[in-house]
């Protein structure tokens, strides 16, 4: 057994040390910090038996996120499970566009709320911008709603969570002022079974909550198709909706073919992918 935490962290090769630092300081409930400055510190025999074995589960794959149960994302700290997808940096830039866009008293829906990070990154910042919003967040998923929830309590965010395919749960239970400015949020399964198979990163993700049919567009598609049938819709809506780059005509012409009046863009990431489109639709 381990005696101290330099001779934890000089154990396991095999593992990157950020991830090891990480690690060790979940099983002893402390920072990355402390560990990294008090490396003489003892820790138990219990502790080094909790510390191998998460270390293990790395080692087999298991992400980082879904052992220490927490998530950086927006600055802000996230609880992830095994029932929701992991923050990802590049649905920060959604957060951005988003944040330029709002406007007071306005009414956002994150559909595929997951756990729920884009509505409460946004809300924590227009909070600050002294910028009210009413928030809405649809998840198929009630465990991951249940996550979701305890993020929003975390962060002091008041989100009304509905469990329900895409935007239906919306369209059936809530009324939105007509004239109430509106953005949809999606960040929705949009990698293709092929995709998931050839990518051993995202194999212990939740399947359903990364692959979509029809070329991934399968479920934007179905919500655009929600959305056009909403007979009690606000006047404006904006969207924003984050897809693989190879999408971007596929989704382009979907739109078009739902709401020819649109206006749609594309933003870049950080790699200089096409990430998001997002538009307006009157």
């Amino acid at each position: 057994m381990h005696n101290t935490i330099q001779d934890a962290l000089t154990e396991c090769l095999h593992v990157d040390t950020l991830d090891k630092e990480c690690l060790l300081a979940y099983v002893l409930h402390t920072t990355r910090e402390h560990i990294i400055s008090h490396p003489e510190e003892r820790i138990s025999p219990l502790q080094s038996l909790r510390y191998r074995w998460v270390v293990y589960k790395r080692m087999r794959g298991i992400p980082l996120a879904y052992l220490t149960k927490e998530k950086a994302f927006f600055g802000l700290d996230f609880l992830v499970t095994k029932h929701t997808l992991i923050p990802r940096p590049e649905t920060e830039l959604m957060v951005e566009e988003v944040l330029k866009h709002i406007q007071e008293n306005g009414t956002l829906i994150d559909v595929g709320v997951g756990t729920g990070c884009v509505p409460i990154a946004i809300a924590k910042t227009a909070e600050k911008q002294n910028t009210h919003l009413t928030l809405h967040g649809t998840d198929i998923s009630a465990k991951a709603i249940d996550v979701a929830k305890k993020n929003a309590q975390t962060h002091g965010i008041s989100i009304t969570f509905h469990t329900g395919n895409l935007l239906q749960p919306i369209i059936q239970h809530v009324s939105i002022p007509k004239h109430s400015p509106t953005v949809i949020t999606a960040n929705l399964p949009y990698i293709t079974e092929e995709q998931f198979n050839s990518e051993k990163s995202i194999a212990h993700e939740p399947k359903h909550a990364l692959v979509a049919q029809d070329n991934g567009l399968a479920l934007y598609k179905e919500l655009l198709v929600q959305i056009n049938a909403w007979k009690t819709k606000p006047k404006t809506i904006q969207f924003f909706f984050e897809i693989d780059p190879t999408q971007t005509k596929e989704l382009y012409e979907s739109i078009r073919v739902h709401f020819p009046k649109s206006s749609i863009q594309t933003k870049k990431d950080l790699a200089g992918h096409e990430r998001l489109v997002y538009g307006t639709i009157e």
